[in-house]
């Protein structure tokens, strides 16, 4: 029984730390990039996201799904439009969303060998959340 009881207060911050990761996001991870749009969803532990901006007038797409873990999203993305001299076709991202659930910040890294920084900031819904 003493067991037991360790064990649930040793994992029980993991449980309680359930973050919303639904709804619409503004990628803000560079200014060189515009009209900047993430949409994540999620269903019990799985992610699925589509994310759309434009570089320098040139419009790119990806999409993906993955896994929740706690406060965090892993999932893999694959480009449905390229930016022009980009190669890259395939990704995988790691983001950690803020205790106060607005913003999510992570790490790229795609199969053309580029990684990177993300930053997202929720826009829809928005949540007083503490």
């Amino acid at each position: 029984m003493k067991k037991l009881l360790f064990a649930l207060i040793l994992f029980f911050p993991f449980f309680t730390f359930s973050q919303n990761f639904n709804g619409v996001w503004a990628d803000s991870s560079s200014t060189d990039f515009s009209n900047c749009t993430a949409i994540f969803s999620v269903k019990k532990d799985s992610v699925f996201m589509t994310h759309y901006l434009e570089f320098q007038g040139h419009p790119f797409v990806e999409y993906g799904s993955g896994i929740v873990k706690g406060n965090q999203i892993q999932y893999t993305v694959y480009v449905t439009v390229q930016i022009p001299g980009w190669n890259s076709s395939k990704g995988h991202h790691i983001l950690t969303i803020s205790e106060d659930g607005k913003t999510l910040r992570g790490t790229y890294e795609d199969n053309a060998g580029n990684k990177g920084n993300l930053v997202f900031k929720r826009k829809h819904p928005v949540q007083e959340l503490k």
